[in-house]
């Protein structure tokens, strides 16, 4: 992903996005195809979590980043300075209309049309089942485990990804053994046990995960699946995905781990049925 400050001029870009785009949901989507071919993406970078830290894979166009520190005091005036000598042949620009930009946000979607005298299409509110495709209402899904109005959102089941890590190989040895993953920047479901599908090395695989801090044992927080109906492959990569698909039960204390165990028994049984349903495409 480019930097947007740092880049050279451009004299081939004639369409340009501007957003924060996480989460490259549906309505960015249906953004996008107001775009020329010649266009990019200028997306405005915050520090918090993210549904979508690497989001070139959701993109028809390249990604030009900029961070929201490095603009929050600009100007109006001055944000469509730099555009323009940046991109001195842009003739399409292209903004949701809840889009707000420049020093204390002070400068509205309708604003660009007295900073840019070339074309300005505002887009309006995407819905979907009445209700409008927002980055922070898919957030607020996830964060109460409502992975399904998610996924209608999105277009596709919520995942994250992360390095693999060491557990602390109870699983394996008491209960049901875990691949245990480390994310970074991502916005996390809510506590508790899903029935989801993980990915290593290009193998989409059925599953049931955990996250949250394990109550029943060392209290820790931690992100582990359990792979389904086969043995855990032999691991060659460093990095893991889970498709969180539908929340089964909320995170739970059991004083014995013979409970515990009982209890994933039933949550596989759960997952199994679940994930036998499930739309493959929105494993994206």
């Amino acid at each position: 992903m480019k930097s947007f400050l740092s880049m050279s001029s451009d004299e081939h870009i004639q369409g340009l996005a501007l957003g924060k785009f996480d989460g490259m949901h549906l309505a960015h989507k249906a953004l996008f195809e107001y775009l020329p071919n010649q266009s990019v993406l200028l997306c405005i970078q915050s520090q918090n979590p993210a549904l979508t830290p690497n989001k070139e894979p959701y993109s028809p166009f390249p990604i030009i980043s900029i961070a929201f520190q490095e603009i929050m005091q600009w100007s109006g005036e001055y944000f469509m300075q730099i555009l323009k000598e940046k991109f001195p042949l842009l003739e399409v620009l292209v903004v949701g209309y809840d889009f707000a930009f420049g020093k204390d946000r002070a400068f509205n979607a309708s604003d660009l049309a007295h900073l840019f005298d070339k074309k300005i299409i505002i887009m309006p509110e995407f819905c979907i089942h009445g209700m409008g495709v927002h980055s922070s209402l898919i957030r607020e899904f996830i964060h109460h485990g409502d992975m399904d109005n998610a996924k209608d959102m999105l277009g596709r089941y919520y995942h994250v990804q992360g390095s693999i890590i060491t557990g602390q190989n109870l699983g394996s040895k008491a209960l049901y053994p875990t691949i245990n993953i480390q994310t970074q920047g991502y916005v996390l479901p809510q506590d508790g046990v899903y029935a989801s599908f993980t990915e290593l090395e290009g193998e989409l695989m059925p599953s049931v995960s955990f996250i949250g801090h394990r109550l029943s044992t060392d209290r820790h927080f931690s992100i582990e699946t359990h792979i389904l109906n086969k043995a855990i492959p032999q691991i060659q990569s460093i990095q893991a995905r889970i498709y969180f698909i539908h929340k089964i039960r909320d995170n739970q204390k059991f004083n014995d781990l013979a409970l515990l165990k009982q209890q994933i028994s039933q949550d596989i049984k759960i997952s199994q049925n679940i994930l036998a349903q499930v739309d493959r495409a929105y494993l994206l």
